[in-house]
């Protein structure tokens, strides 16, 4: 008995020592969401947050932030008549940068201003839907430029964590079902830990305990079945026509690449599913949108430099790189403002 309370008080200490140690380091502070609902189905975090973004156990690449008015990282406050939306997930989103070295910072630079993003991390499809059709026709964007990756299509038809959308397909058609998320106060609590925050942003634990349930399932990228991919792209593109008409904007789509294959033919272990990343820019160029493929960017860009585009093998996330060459093929395909 007198060994366990010895051994409980050890831990108990040790933990204080690496509380008060970690408080003092760029631990990742997490975002704290807003409240969502059918009502307004965005997720988007609270606004004029700072924050900490710091990648692995090694707290590496630190960066300092806040979030604009709107809630969203890496852009200036939201203005009517911009002259670009960037709307994505944790890509555009980009934690990991500075500003000035984001897709969005770059073109900000390149056409003078008036260029915003909305993006948050989780995003797909279904979300930066919702996101066009709320700010669509509250900033009158001459050009929307919507930043698609391999997770988009990968969990096209998965069901959405909290504050998403989804697509829900079935007999009857498709349907999108946004999952509402209210911040419970023991997260909020929880969250003032910086060990708690340590264990749960920089080690990433859930997600291994996550891996570790699923290690005897099958390996390799999963993805919706062609069929019910097909069905949920005609959906997702005749709403993105009705959202577009009624603001009057250019849709820009900028594809990734499957970056992995691009390092390591032989061995690399594909990101995109099957031909989802075919199947997508068929559809799109299909409805009369613009395509940006990275594809063939980040090739001749691999064969003359031999430079990564990312983090990997830690993160997947596009560096300043891969955001500068998007930057740049995007440039000449923008409409020109409605302003001088």
């Amino acid at each position: 008995m007198r060994s366990s309370i010895t051994t409980g008080i050890g831990v108990l200490l040790m933990a204080l020592v690496l509380e008060i140690v970690l408080q003092c380091l760029p631990v990742s502070s997490g975002l704290r969401l807003e409240h969502s609902s059918a009502a307004m189905p965005l997720s988007r975090y609270l606004p004029g947050q700072a924050y900490v973004y710091s990648h692995g156990w090694a707290l590496s690449n630190a960066r300092r932030g806040a979030t604009n008015a709107q809630g969203f990282a890496n852009s200036a406050d939201f203005k009517p008549d911009a002259a670009v939306l960037v709307l994505g997930d944790s890509f555009v989103e980009s934690l990991m940068l500075d500003y000035e070295d984001t897709l969005q910072g770059q073109l900000d630079r390149m056409v003078g201003g008036r260029v915003y993003a909305a993006a948050s991390s989780g995003n797909g499809l279904a979300d930066t839907l919702e996101m066009l059709r709320y700010y669509g026709p509250r900033l009158h964007p001459r050009n929307v430029v919507m930043l698609i990756d391999s997770g988009n299509l990968n969990n096209l038809l998965l069901p959405a964590p909290r504050s998403h959308n989804q697509f829900v397909a079935g007999p009857d058609g498709v349907r999108m079902v946004h999952v509402d998320y209210a911040e419970s106060r023991l997260k909020r609590w929880m969250a003032r830990s910086a060990l708690v925050r340590y264990t749960y942003y920089n080690l990433k634990l859930p997600d291994w305990l996550s891996s570790l349930r699923h290690s005897g399932g099958a390996a390799g990228v999963g993805g919706a079945a062609p069929a019910a991919r097909d069905q949920v792209l005609d959906y997702y593109f005749a709403q993105l026509r009705a959202a577009q008409d009624v603001v009057g904007t250019q849709l820009i789509f900028v594809v990734d690449g499957d970056r992995n294959m691009l390092y390591e033919p032989r061995k690399g272990k594909p990101t995109w599913h099957g031909d989802d990343r075919q199947a997508f820019i068929a559809q799109a160029r299909k409805n009369g949108h613009v395509v940006v493929d990275m594809q063939p960017v980040f090739a001749a860009h691999w064969r003359q430099r031999a430079e990564r585009l990312d983090f990997l093998p830690m993160d997947g996330h596009w560096n300043k790189v891969a955001h500068g060459l998007a930057a740049q093929q995007v440039l000449p395909v923008l409409q020109p403002s409605r302003q001088p």
